[in-house]
Parts: C-alpha cells; structure tokens; sequence
C-alpha cells in the first residue's frame, strides 16, 4: 500500500511540475506575442488579458503545491536553529498544524469565493470558475500534504522524505 502510495506521488509530483512548465511556456508565448503586436499590429488577439489570468492563476497555486509538497515553501530555520534540539519535534509540530490550518482555511474560503462567483469573461465569455477554482482545487492537496507531514512530525520523522522530490 505505501508503495502505491509513493508511487502515486511520484506520478503527482510530475503533473505538477509539468502543468506548471506547460503554464510558464504559455504565458511567456502569450506575452512575447503581446510585445510584438504592440510593435508590428499585423494581427490581433482576442481574449488575451483574460486567457494570460487564467494560466497566471493556475501557475501560482501549482507551483505552491509542488513547493508545498516538498515542505519547501517559505520556510525559515532561523527559530529551528536557535531552539535547542529537544524542541525542535514541538516546532515541527506547530509548523505543520499552521500548515494544515492555513491550507484548509484556503479550501473553505475558496469554495466560498467560488460560489459566489458569476461573472463571466468580457470577452471571451467563459465563466471565472474556472479561474477562481484553483484555490479549493490546489488547497485541498496543501491540506493533504500539510496531515500527511503533521502525522509524520507527530510520529518523529521529517515531513516528507528526501528522495522524492520534483525532479524523481
């Protein structure tokens, strides 16, 4: 079953890493198509600001997965260091309920913006769901990762384990 498990993560982690490539590429694309139609108008293109918001959108909060899943987002060891070492399991502790609160804070407040949401796109007239979906979306993998790391900090191991990362 673990095995499975960390398989699955692995095939996650390149979903991730690949859907945030896939978003960089196409907003940077986008954006240098931008730059020259301001400099040559040969050609025009419609729903631009609204599709570079969307990939913008989706960007942000995948990348704060993928970092979020290798416990690598933000995280600043200054206090770790200067506790002395039988504190630091408590730390760790704390760190991730703080995790796991900020993370499910962000799915319920996300589906709640999500609901709320009727708008549609100027242009392009797509629903803003789509947009407004990848907070609930991405927070519901933060919050997952966010218990899986507080049960291993619970239990004495690091939060997640060094050999699977982005790049395996």
């Amino acid at each position: 079953m673990m095995t499975m498990l960390k398989t699955l993560d692995r095939y996650f982690a390149l979903v991730l890493k690949y859907a945030a490539i896939a978003c960089f590429i196409s907003l940077f694309i986008l954006l240098a198509l931008g730059v020259i139609v301001r400099s040559f108008p040969v050609f025009v293109i419609s729903g631009y600001d609204e599709i570079i918001e969307l990939l913008f959108a989706w960007l942000t909060f995948v990348t704060t997965v993928a970092l979020w899943r290798e416990g690598a987002l933000y995280r600043v060891t200054v206090i770790e260091d200067a506790l002395p070492a039988r504190f630091q399991p408590a730390l760790e502790v704390l760190i991730q309920i703080c995790m796991l609160t900020f993370a499910l804070i962000l799915v319920v407040y996300g589906i709640r913006f999500v609901e709320m949401s009727n708008e549609t796109t100027p242009f392009l007239q797509i629903d803003r769901i789509y947009w407004y979906s990848s907070l609930p979306i991405c927070g519901v993998f933060m919050a997952v990762y966010s218990a899986i790391g507080l049960v291993r900090s619970l239990r004495g191991k690091l939060a997640l384990e060094k050999n699977i990362t982005l790049g395996s």
